[in-house]
């Protein structure tokens, strides 16, 4: 059978879908029937539960914003239905300043290798780096699971 959602977290009340889901279908999440009241993008979040407005939706175990308007049990949650609750600054722009640098190109060295085609390295590794606190669990099984390969 395909899996068609992921609930990241027990206590997470959205799911993910991971394909694209269709109002009516059902599913058994945490003992309770789901049935979708409209199609789901994959990628996109549902509802496990009745949201009224104000009320925190719960991702990664953890609070990512508020329902900005009622929302009804097997409901697509996106943009429109969810805003932050972080306060303060949330519109950032990047505009970094390019600076030229006169660097000789001569006697230049590193502490590395040489790969058989030719190209060069200094290591092999694989980073993994969360940008947000809720998802270290996730980043450290994922981690623990290349470690076993």
């Amino acid at each position: 059978m395909e899996t068609k959602y992921l609930q990241i977290n027990p206590v997470d009340n959205v799911a993910v879908a991971i394909v694209n889901l269709f109002a009516g279908e059902t599913f058994l999440i945490n003992d309770a029937d789901i049935t979708l009241n409209e199609d789901i993008p994959a990628g996109h979040k549902f509802a496990l539960k009745d949201f009224a407005e104000g009320e925190n939706i719960i991702k990664y175990g953890y609070s990512i914003g508020h329902a900005v308007i009622a929302k009804e049990k097997g409901g697509l949650i996106n943009e429109n239905t969810i805003k932050t609750n972080l306060a303060g600054l949330l519109d950032y722009t990047y505009n970094p300043i390019n600076v030229s640098l006169d660097i000789p190109k001569k006697d230049l060295t590193f502490k590395g290798y040489r790969r058989k085609n030719g190209d060069v390295g200094i290591r092999n590794e694989i980073w993994i780096i969360p940008t947000v606190g809720c998802v270290n669990g996730i980043v450290n099984q994922l981690a623990e699971g290349l470690r076993s390969e």
